[in-house]
């Protein structure tokens, strides 16, 4: 028999943790006065109350923080958690001034809103565990879009007679694309691994589109970078699909790799269709996949922004950066020949 799951513990050290931690103190100090039924001294009590309480929630996530590695690994994290928040309401106890009595309230207090917190962090994750795998089924659905497997079949059809070297080379990247897609899936993946995958879509887009698909690369972040895997591919699959394909006209394809103030940044800039061309269907999806991904795995520390220019689409994924080892374990991806 398999052992039990251990519950998941949270990450003190990610930003949208911090702030739900925190929101969630100040709207207990908040409701603690609610219950009140004298109604008086309202702005003394919430001044007590936060005096002690916000000072604590900061030494918490400060010692949790600092013992992040140790305590997430605990049997029990949510009781680990209680304790340092126990340890971190003690220590203040002597620089606000408590007697005995109040710091034992305040320490207990303490206790039981951080277990109570990481408990429900542990839910939340249980929760969105299914939703892991339904992000993956959808990213699936949405990326490998029938039509682009039609396209490349026939273009590599085109290509046997004429070129068959060339149409060699279609079927080989869209095998190479195809089992990275179907892989199974894995937390991480590197710079160097999603810049492949690309330039392998690219490859078979440009043998398709010809000279209406230019590309422009501007690289400058570190290969070894770790990112989600199928990250930078379907940016520049939803680039080409909804601004180079519908643009009658040879459009500029420009994919910025770079990194600004300890964030890795993933860029894709595309033609806007002309104006009054109908939107292709599917417009969103994938976007909206890729902002899910970046919710679950990187909370608030990580963004998808789409910009409209006059003439072009810019989108830029913001995450941290990351060059620690792969941990993914998988083969890297073989660039196109």
């Amino acid at each position: 028999m398999k052992p039990a799951l251990l519950p998941p513990a949270p990450d003190l050290r990610n930003l949208g943790v911090m702030m739900k931690i925190l929101l969630a103190v100040a709207a207990l100090v908040l409701a603690s006065l609610l219950v009140r039924t004298d109604g008086a001294g309202t702005v003394d009590t919430l001044a007590e109350t936060a005096a002690w309480s916000i000072p604590a929630a900061f030494a918490t996530l400060a010692l949790g923080a600092a013992l992040q590695p140790w305590w997430s690994r605990a049997r029990w994290p949510s009781a680990t958690l209680a304790a340092l928040a126990a340890a971190s309401t003690g220590l203040l106890a002597p620089l606000l001034q408590h007697n005995a009595g109040t710091a034992l309230r305040h320490t207990l207090l303490a206790a039981a809103v951080s277990g109570l917190i990481a408990h429900y962090f542990s839910l939340r994750a249980r929760v969105l565990s299914p939703v892991l795998a339904e992000a993956r089924l959808t990213a699936l659905n949405a990326r490998i879009r029938p039509h682009f497997l039609f396209n490349s079949l026939n273009a590599a059809i085109a290509l046997v007679r004429s070129q068959p070297e060339e149409a060699e080379r279609v079927l080989e990247n869209l095998a190479h694309l195809f089992r990275a897609h179907l892989a199974e899936p894995r937390r991480w993946s590197t710079l160097a691994e999603e810049r492949a995958l690309a330039r392998m879509y690219l490859d078979i887009e440009q043998a398709r589109l010809g000279e209406r698909l230019q590309v422009q690369w501007q690289d400058t972040a570190p290969e070894a970078a770790r990112l989600p895997p199928l990250l930078l591919q379907p940016l520049v699959e939803n680039a080409v699909h909804h601004g180079v394909e519908p643009t009658p006209h040879p459009g500029p394809l420009t994919i910025a790799l770079g990194t600004l103030k300890g964030q890795l940044r993933l860029e894709v800039r595309n033609p806007l269709p002309p104006p009054g061309t109908p939107p292709r269907p599917g417009l969103g999806i994938a976007l909206d996949n890729l902002r899910e991904r970046l919710a679950l795995l990187y909370d608030a520390e990580a963004r998808l922004t789409i910009e409209e220019r006059a003439d072009e689409r810019i989108t830029c994924i913001t995450l941290p950066l990351d060059t620690g080892p792969d941990v993914s374990g998988a083969t890297p991806a073989r660039p196109p020949k």
